[in-house]
């Protein structure tokens, strides 16, 4: 009797935690999608400006729009707007909603998504207090401008098929210094006229 009264118990525990869990999923998902308005968008490249994004980045996603419009596609800036929507999306922690709300993956490629979003999930984004009022007070890092160093053709091998693509290293500038990084290397393709982010370090 005293076994399956504590199975029981354990059994409502679990219980409770996984819908908590789910209803606290599903919260986040529709007030994002509430929250969230999309401005304007690249349908053709998956790419959307939301009415959270900074300034600097609707700045930026105007131009890379103005890009993807002329014939032929200048692919050099082409990719040095993804980089650094990327970067301003990615880093800038302050308009996020809570650790699930990860910044960049309009530019990452498909078959990476997943993987990145736990990974920055677990590490750069596990610290962010959920801001579903609006009143949080935690001071987080917002991106004021990305200089491109250098970027340059390159190749890379993934999944066995070489792609033609680009090396792209850049500095990050903060509105202000919290300690967040300030340099990284980016690796992009070119796959089927889209360019996707593969790697960054």
């Amino acid at each position: 009797m005293k076994n399956n009264k504590k199975t029981f118990i354990l059994l409502i525990i679990i219980g409770v935690l996984l819908f908590g869990f789910l209803f606290y999923k599903v919260y986040i998902d529709f007030f994002k999608k509430e929250n969230n308005k999309v401005l304007d968008s690249i349908e053709l490249y998956g790419y959307t400006l939301d009415k959270n994004d900074t300034q600097i980045y609707k700045d930026n996603f105007k131009e890379l729009s103005k890009v993807l419009n002329e014939k032929p596609i200048d692919y050099d800036k082409y990719a040095e707007y993804i980089s650094k929507l990327f970067i301003i999306d990615l880093f800038t922690l302050d308009n996020k909603l809570a650790s699930t709300d990860i910044g960049g993956l309009d530019f990452i490629h498909p078959d990476l998504k997943n993987n990145f979003k736990e990974y920055i999930g677990y590490t750069m984004y596990k610290n962010i207090e959920i801001n579903l009022d609006g009143n949080r007070k935690q001071e987080l890092p917002i991106v004021k401008n990305v200089i491109i160093d250098t970027l340059k053709e390159s190749k890379f091998t993934y999944n066995e098929v070489s792609y033609e693509g680009y090396d792209v290293k850049a500095n990050i500038e903060y509105e202000k210094d919290l300690g967040y990084q300030k340099e990284i290397n980016l690796k992009i393709i070119k796959d089927d006229k889209i360019l996707y982010i593969v790697k960054g370090e």
